[in-house]
């Protein structure tokens, strides 16, 4: 009941022609927002080979990767060191965490995770280059220009969660 005390307020307030124009924009936007979940599901991912390199490529800020040009802090992470194999570890973090793994081999790992409200789905790579001594990491959104800077937050969140 109080929900419709505040719809009829919005349109004593604004008036019935601005509140219906309102409404009409917040429903394309809606529509629009499901229609790119919709697709972004449907798209296949661009992903990595599963012996290497992560991609670093795309002029959109919608991705982050330790392969990036350190020179570009719009899209490079820092390569996390570590001797020991992470994969399978990650693997069943990513699991419990509600992430799709859809490719783990003995050094590259693929998932995915799709979003609540509209179901945006963004690939995660981890790769391990045993050589090196680095675990390699990329997250990217299928689908928008920006992703609002979640790509990294997801990494970090990894990293801290896990260890790395």
């Amino acid at each position: 009941m109080e929900t419709l005390r505040h719809v009829v307020s919005f349109f004593e307030a604004v008036g019935q022609v601005a509140a219906v124009v309102l409404l009409a924009a917040g429903l394309v936007l809606v529509c629009g927002l499901a229609w790119l979940g919709r697709a972004s599901r449907r798209m296949g991912p661009l992903v990595s080979p599963a012996e290497g390199p992560l991609r670093a490529d795309g002029k959109k800020p919608n991705w982050v990767a330790t392969t990036a040009s350190p020179r570009d802090p719009l899209h490079f992470v820092a390569p996390r060191p570590c001797a020991e194999n992470p994969i399978p570890a990650l693997a069943a973090y990513l699991e419990k965490n509600g992430y799709a793994v859809r490719v783990a081999t003995g050094r590259y790992l693929h998932a995915t995770q799709s979003s609540f409200r509209f179901g945006f789905v963004d690939d995660v790579e981890f790769l391990h280059d045993p050589q090196a001594g680095l675990l390699h990491a990329r997250s990217a959104s299928r689908v928008g220009y920006s992703d609002l800077g979640v790509n990294r937050r997801r990494l970090e969140t990894i990293f801290r969660e896990t260890g790395l």
